[in-house]
């Protein structure tokens, strides 16, 4: 498992990404802080691989932070994913100079932290491989780690729209239909819809019909248990 600490002053949205997290497989969620100096703290006695990190903190700036575990010993580093409005070309360099994994923007779907989060667990699982790595190899952990797609059924990667949608349906506690889950996930109607009904043929969601009083059902979708 890869564990993971969430630095985010929004208490609210601290949650939402830590919940979110630990429903992506092979992610566990260590912890919440929402300031530099808790941050710290929690880097020290939790041990995080992963950080998940916002630039605007009430004490200090992230980016503070970032510079900090870029000097850690060999052996120590912890990995970054930024996580902040802050989309200004000074912020953007130097986060990528000071070593952050990847930098996403907000507002984000959380098919896009899906993304990068599937592809980053790939690189390290390629990385974890105590054996020597090719030119290629190279060029697919780089790509990896900038957050490229790893589509369903290649390599044993997995579609990070998919595992987004499953994940969203799975806080549900009642069917959805195509429409909410397009706005859950962030994707279109028309997108969620066409993902929704490959599921249901692939057996990964139950298709469930909601009849009104005139009109065509309404199809709701729920995971398969």
């Amino acid at each position: 498992m890869i564990r993971t600490l969430i630095v985010e002053d929004d208490f609210r949205v601290a949650e939402l990404h830590a919940t979110f997290v630990s429903r992506v497989e092979g992610f566990e969620v260590v912890g919440t802080t929402h300031t530099m100096a808790t941050a710290f703290q929690a880097i020290l006695t939790l041990h995080p691989q992963l950080i998940l990190l916002d630039l605007f903190l009430p004490d200090q700036h992230g980016l503070e932070l970032l510079s900090k575990l870029s000097q850690l010993p060999r052996g120590k580093k912890i990995d970054v994913f930024i996580i902040s409005a802050a989309r200004d070309s000074v912020s953007v360099k130097e986060a990528l100079q000071l070593g952050a994994a990847n930098y996403l923007v907000k507002p984000f779907s959380m098919s896009q932290l899906a993304q990068r989060l599937i592809a980053y667990k790939a690189a390290v699982e390629k990385l974890s491989m105590n054996n020597d790595i090719s030119q290629s190899e190279v060029d697919q952990i780089a790509s990896l780690l900038r957050g490229n797609r790893v589509e369903l059924n290649q390599g044993g990667g997995k579609n990070p729209t998919i595992e987004s949608i499953k994940i969203f349906l799975a806080q549900s506690k009642t069917a959805l239909s195509a429409h909410e889950v397009g706005i859950g996930v962030g994707i279109s109607r028309a997108t969620a819809q066409r993902y929704l009904s490959q599921m249901v043929d692939r057996k990964l969601l139950v298709l469930e019909l909601q009849y009104g009083t005139a009109g065509r059902p309404i199809n709701l979708y729920r995971n398969a248990t």
